[in-house]
């Protein structure tokens, strides 16, 4: 059982304090989140055993019935039992490792009859982190030392990155919690709407169905006007924590964040992630907005929505993705049944909205000046209503004065201020002028029936297991 320095709980790099996946990416230590980087193994081992478990607030714990525990496979075990006949020598290494004096004598004699083992223990035995990394295929499940939950947990880091994970993920920013001790999650969804509440309870079922692959026990609860699905696992919330950066206790009292983990795949799975949050947090109903309270994720928001060609607008809780690119969101989309319907209902009925191109005849008539602004001008054939648009225009990041200064420069009118707040003027001339021009149209043209199904199977991608 040599294996030169001696590992205690005070010098093993591996394990940390409450540091996450997050702290690592950002301050450069991604080598720990892996136990083998170029096979990308997880740290699991970081995830799910503490310095807290060990000492908290200068009390020393019993660490044995704090840190996770293993249930391994025949081969695994009988390599532990062949590196660890001695007992009298396992119980001093850990011991030492756990800097206490402890018998823990007739503890060991269970740990293999039953083949279920402290993760330490894994660790203080394997020669080195590589030798650790290859016995995680040799674990069964994580569980506490009392076998009372299970957590089949990733290994891999395309395990990890697998897009129902990542979706929940998103949901659990959005409505989902772990308490403070960091051993229960829960997740709420609801609605005062009665018919709306049957679509809550269809949802959170087929939120219990994702955690069917991770874990073998999970409660909903019908309370009033929602439905709360609930686990009580601590090692699930530590790997939320560690690995997604999900808080313990109130969000307020942290800055939320998409995971940064998500940028390590060569793939877009951000977008599950969205999914998520706007099905918790999100609305449908005639415009597509996200509210939260946290000013980092409305920068985090908006900075996803810039990157899919969104120009979101805000207000002081909701960002807003406006009518003109609501299309444009539909990669994202909704996988909650009722916001998928009142999404559909939206892009199946069209953009009154319009933008404006160019006739390809008239692209070299056109005054330079004219080019400048064109596209913040919208016309109306209704009293020959020449209008300035305030989304265009904010799009542009340009001033109402600087338009209707180029206007009055090129047809001689000004524009007047309707009690609705928008900025117009009234000319045949300048309307037929302006339609020889450009082409005006719809943003986005209304979906089929066919582009309506075939959006609706890659929203519910998040299901298929």
């Amino acid at each position: 059982m040599g294996r030169g320095k001696m590992l205690n709980y005070k010098n093993d790099e591996l394990l940390l304090g409450r540091e996450t996946a997050n702290d690592l990416i950002r301050y450069k230590k991604e080598h720990l989140l892996f136990l083998d980087e170029d096979k990308k193994t997880l740290n699991l081992f970081s995830a799910f055993v503490k310095k807290e478990d060990f000492v908290k607030r200068d009390k020393i714990n019993q660490p044995l019935q704090k840190t996770a525990y293993v249930k391994v496979n025949d081969n695994l075990a009988r390599i532990l039992r062949q590196r660890c006949s001695d007992k009298k020598e396992l119980n001093k290494r850990l011991e030492l490792y756990m800097q206490r004096r402890s018998n823990i004598s007739d503890a060991i004699k269970r740990w293999f009859e039953k083949s279920i083992f402290p993760l330490v223990l894994l660790r203080i035995t394997s020669i080195n982190e590589k030798e650790f990394s290859e016995w995680m295929p040799g674990i069964e499940y994580f569980t506490d030392f009392l076998n009372k939950s299970r957590f089949y947990a990733p290994r891999k880091l395309d395990e990890l990155l697998h897009h129902p994970l990542i979706y929940l993920v998103g949901c659990s920013l959005g409505d989902g919690h772990i308490n403070r001790s960091g051993k229960r999650w829960t997740l709420v969804d609801g609605s005062s709407d009665v018919n709306k509440l049957k679509f809550s309870g269809e949802f959170v079922l087929k939120l219990a169905s994702l955690l069917k692959n991770y874990l073998d026990t999970y409660e909903i609860r019908k309370v009033e006007n929602k439905y709360d699905l609930r686990i009580n696992n601590k090692l699930f919330c530590r790997f939320l924590n560690f690995f997604f950066g999900l808080p313990y206790g109130p969000k307020k009292n942290t800055i939320l964040q998409a995971p940064r983990i998500l940028r390590m795949s060569g793939q877009d799975i951000e977008k599950y992630f969205w999914r998520g949050c706007f099905d918790t947090d999100g609305n449908a109903g005639t415009i597509v907005s996200f509210c939260s309270s946290d000013k980092n994720m409305f920068r985090e928001c908006e900075r996803y929505l810039q990157n899919k060609s969104i120009t979101p607008t805000f207000s002081e809780r909701n960002v807003i993705i406006p009518i003109s690119d609501t299309k444009h969101f539909s990669p994202v989309g909704f996988a909650h049944p009722r916001k998928q319907m009142e999404f559909l209902a939206i892009l199946r009925k069209g953009a009154t909205f319009k933008t404006t191109r160019i006739r390809e005849a008239q692209k070299l008539k056109i005054n330079q000046e004219l080019l400048k602004i064109y596209d913040v001008l919208s016309i109306d054939k209704s009293g020959y209503r020449i209008r300035i648009n305030s989304v265009a225009l904010r799009k542009k990041a340009m001033s109402v004065k600087k338009v209707q200064k180029k206007i009055r420069k090129l047809f001689g009118h000004s524009f007047r201020r309707a009690s609705n707040g928008l900025y117009y003027f009234k000319s045949k001339n300048v309307y037929e002028y302006l339609q020889s021009l450009f082409i005006y149209e719809p943003a986005w043209r209304p979906i089929t029936n066919e582009e309506g199904a075939k959006l609706l199977r890659s929203w519910n991608d998040v299901w298929e297991t």
